[in-house]
């Protein structure tokens, strides 16, 4: 990586490296705040997402009440790219409308052109709260990167990110729905809004470009792992899935998610590989908002004789960032 995409990347705080690693990466992601503080939270994203990157964000605000129109609705933004970018989401590789529909980009059914797109960011806060088939409508999302309104397909960009903001730290998705995400962060208050609250001084040009995001794209895609890495991320996963206060939560998709976001994690630190540290990095990224903990009646020792009040000890006050960390201290790293 060269000089000028370092010192970018010294200017950038907690949420701008978020969004920069899910962006390399090609994942979406998920945030958390307290629940006073989740309005702040996605305002601050979308001004970093279009401050900072030059995107176009829709921001959906859910709620039981919302509808699956409502959420196809606010996902769609008006075209404004240049021929290039236009030529360039032509190509997307997605599949052929059913027959009776025809793509946004070339008209609608009904002769009302419609040629709006689904946004470059959609930050969908209090998701978790909407109804099931709204989620199941994200989900579709997430998989085809299309959506089907009344009358149009709309394409998502290449770079399509989707953020989650949650109601509260502890709420989750529906569960094929929350492992379509390869990383959670949660923001810490006394961080601060700089952008929401006017601390970062006047508006400046978007510090990452299209360019930008493509060239850390390319890089991670040249980045090497040795066998003996690959085999740490592997029994990282193995020691993860056998601990003893793991119920639930990983799964096939969060291998994928911790390999590609510690491919991702390498240009950043100025490498052309990845050590174990990024592994382990990665790992603090991708699973504590998956995993699901055992509880004092689910814990697998007392199958074989353990004694249900040892287990309720040994359980209390245990967070799933502890279990993370256990997990991480029993593999051992390779030299």
């Amino acid at each position: 990586m060269d000089d000028r995409l370092q010192d970018k990347l010294r200017q950038l705080g907690d949420l701008d490296l978020a969004i920069l690693v899910s962006l390399s990466a090609g994942q979406h992601c998920i945030f958390a705040s307290e629940p006073h503080a989740t309005r702040g939270l996605r305002d601050e994203l979308r001004l970093t997402c279009t401050g900072t990157f030059g995107l176009q964000a829709a921001v959906i605000d859910c709620s039981a009440s919302s509808t699956v129109d409502d959420f196809s609705e606010a996902l769609l933004v008006d075209v404004v790219d240049d021929f290039e970018d236009a030529l360039e989401r032509r190509d997307d590789p997605v599949d052929p409308p059913p027959r009776g529909h025809s793509p946004a980009r070339f008209g609608s059914v009904g002769n009302t052109l419609d040629d709006r797109r689904i946004a470059d960011v959609v930050i969908a806060h209090h998701l978790d709260q909407a109804a099931a088939n709204v989620q199941v409508q994200t989900l579709e999302l997430l998989r085809t990167k299309r959506i089907f309104t009344r009358t149009s397909m709309h394409l998502a960009p290449r770079a399509f990110l989707f953020v989650v903001v949650l109601s509260q730290p502890d709420a989750r998705l529906a569960h094929h729905l929350h492992d379509m995400f390869a990383l959670a962060h949660t923001h810490d208050e006394e961080a601060g809004l700089p952008r929401l609250h006017g601390t970062l001084g006047p508006p400046l040009p978007p510090a990452f470009s299209a360019k930008d995001i493509k060239h850390l794209r390319a890089l991670s895609d040249q980045v090497r792992m040795t066998g003996e890495v690959a085999a740490y991320l592997h029994n990282i996963v193995v020691f993860m899935r056998m601990s003893r206060y793991v119920k639930a939560g990983v799964t096939a998709a969060a291998t994928r998610h911790l390999r590609a976001v510690a491919t991702a994690l390498a240009p950043l630190h100025g490498l052309d590989y990845v050590p174990p540290s990024l592994i382990a990095l990665a790992a603090r990224k991708v699973y504590p908002h998956r995993l699901v903990l055992a509880t004092a009646e689910t814990e697998r020792s007392l199958q074989w004789g353990s004694e249900p009040a040892a287990v309720r000890e040994a359980l209390e006050g245990l967070t799933v960032e502890d279990v993370v960390d256990d997990v991480i201290a029993s593999v051992e790293t390779p030299l």
